[in-house]
């Protein structure tokens, strides 16, 4: 029996989301860019459960409005700056802002941008951010929301109700022990990692992705794990596909664990590729890698609480996939 038998996702192409645009920061004709929205503050224990949708890449999408007009947005954990579609940049008339260069799959690629004034999306409003504009045929959505809107909230996808909530920080919900586990975070400006993740035991750093439809190692983690596993290969090959229209090959490779403190992801796999994003967090020459969609839906739940620095996993009862495999390994 295949011990892999998800492998025919390795044969197509893949999406990655708006993290992959390595914006941070953003340059602007020699000059940087700093991230102009601003929080308008809820009251403390402001919620709000959000009806998600399931775009084709397995992104959950939410409502966001924008000038008294809702469009749906890929919440996207690893995007520094929210983007938007062309087609609804023009709707609504956007003021323009300062034209930005990104360093996309395709390489360095100079944009637009667009001010809106307010965002919304449930009880929360950002003011006066700054969205480079891209083609509505490369996002496949309405736009992207990134870490400039969602950071200071604690958001938790819940794939087994179809829900995006988002949540005053500091409200995660207490899980019975056995079914959840907290990971710790470090970073900041809502750009966290876990900085001591292992992948077949080799020290690593990972993001959490979920505008990525795949798990993403870069090199560096390659090279580290082939020092420990001279018969490590290639299980497959695909194509990344990026939002400003790159197109990156990758090899797969099987990865027996991942261990992201209390909880392990097991007989998995890895797309192997250094996208940008690495380059920007400055990790191109160490192990780190992205946990994309593929891995995360395997849970009921996973909530990130941006300013405690925490993530929290939850157990689903009948994942819906057999791999990867999921386990807790000790509370967080």
């Amino acid at each position: 029996m295949d011990r892999f038998p998800d492998l025919a996702w390795s044969r197509r192409r893949v999406f990655l989301g708006a993290g992959a645009l390595a914006a941070l920061p953003l340059v602007a004709n020699g000059q940087q860019v700093t991230a102009g929205a601003t929080l308008q503050t809820p009251p403390d224990q402001a919620s709000a459960q959000l009806a998600a949708k399931t775009d084709a890449a397995s992104h959950l999408t939410v409502s966001v409005r924008i000038k008294g007009r809702i469009f749906r947005f890929v919440v996207d954990t690893a995007a520094e700056r929210t983007v938007v579609a062309d087609d609804v940049a023009q709707t609504l008339g956007l003021a323009p802002g300062a034209a930005v260069s990104l360093n996309g799959l395709a390489g360095r690629m100079d944009v637009p941008t667009v001010i809106a004034e307010t965002l919304e999306f449930g009880p929360f409003s950002r003011s006066n951010v700054l969205m480079p504009v891209l083609p509505r045929g490369l996002l496949a959505a309405d736009g992207y929301l990134g870490l400039d809107v969602i950071d200071g909230t604690c958001v938790t996808f819940d794939f087994a109700n179809g829900i995006l909530r988002v949540d005053a920080p500091g409200t995660l919900d207490e899980a019975p022990p056995g079914v959840a586990a907290r990971v710790r975070l470090t970073g900041s400006r809502g750009y966290l990692r876990v900085s001591d993740c292992l992948v077949d035991s080799v020290p690593a750093n990972a993001f959490i992705d979920t505008g990525a439809e795949v798990s993403v190692g870069n090199v560096s983690l390659l090279k580290a794990l082939r020092q420990r596993n001279k018969f490590l290969v290639e299980a497959g090959a695909m194509v990344l596909t990026g939002v400003t229209g790159g197109e990156i090959k990758a090899d797969v490779i099987p990865v027996d664990r991942i261990r992201l403190q209390g909880i392990a992801f097991t007989h998995g796999m890895l797309a192997i590729s250094d996208v940008p994003d690495f380059q920007t967090w400055r990790l191109a020459i160490r192990p780190a890698l992205l946990i994309g969609m593929d891995y995360l839906r395997q849970f009921a739940r996973v909530a990130i609480d941006y300013r405690t620095k925490r993530v929290q996993f939850e157990l689903s009862a009948a994942p819906p996939r057999p791999a990867p495999g999921v386990e807790l390994t000790a509370m967080g």
